[in-house]
């Protein structure tokens, strides 16, 4: 469990996210490539590039978070 004192800030939820989803290195969720590069940033998530496919993608991408309008503070509380 979590402590809840570690989302008091949305980029504090998004490096939670950014280390569980990606523990293994960085996947293409399109083409499944680990020959990605990081590509800027939008808002607190990290964007990337895929070298194999040329899409792009952030943290957020593929997943039940991709297009929701909570942020992941509420998602995670």
């Amino acid at each position: 469990m979590f402590p809840i004192s570690r989302f008091v800030s949305e980029s504090a939820a998004a490096d939670l996210l950014q280390q569980v989803r990606w523990c293994d290195g960085v996947e293409c969720p399109r083409c499944r490539s680990d020959l990605t590069v990081r590509n800027g940033s939008y808002r607190e998530y990290q964007r990337y590039l895929c070298k194999n496919c040329g899409r792009t993608f952030n943290d957020k991408t593929g997943t039940i978070f991709a297009h929701s309008k909570l942020s992941l503070k509420e998602w995670y509380f």
